[in-house]
C-alpha cells in the first residue's frame, strides 16, 4: 500500500493487563502535499506571493481520499477534508492550481 521510507502515524493503546493494540492511520497530510508537489522541505517562511511548489486540484482530491480512509474521519464530507489538505499546503507554501 505505502512505499518504503513512507511516515505513517501510529495509535498504540495499551491496556492494564499489559496487552496492547495499535492501529496504523494514513502518513501526515504534509508529507502528502509535499511529495504531491515534488518539494522535499518547506521554506522558512511560507508566502502567498512567493509558492515553493503547486498542487493540483486532483492531487488535492487524491490525498482527500487517502485522508478520508483514516477511522477518524470516516464521517467528514469528502469536500471539507479537501478544504483542509488546501489549508495545510497553503500553510507550507504551496499553491494549489490548474496545470497550465
Amino acid at each position: 500500500l505505502y512505499e518504503k521510507e513512507t511516515p505513517l502515524r501510529v495509535e498504540l493503546r495499551a491496556m492494564s493487563d499489559r496487552s496492547y493494540t495499535f492501529e496504523i492511520r494514513s502518513p501526515p497530510t504534509a508529507w502528502l502535499v509535499k511529495k504531491a508537489a515534488g518539494v522535499t522541505k518547506g521554506p522558512n517562511s511560507p508566502s502567498v506571493d512567493n509558492p515553493s511548489g503547486y498542487i493540483t486540484p486532483e492531487a488535492v482530491y487524491n490525498i482527500a481520499l487517502i485522508k478520508q480512509a483514516d477511522d477518524n474521519r470516516w464521517h467528514l464530507p469528502l469536500e471539507g477534508i479537501a478544504r483542509s489538505v488546501i489549508g495545510t499546503a497553503r500553510s507550507i507554501g504551496i499553491q494549489v492550481r490548474e496545470e497550465k
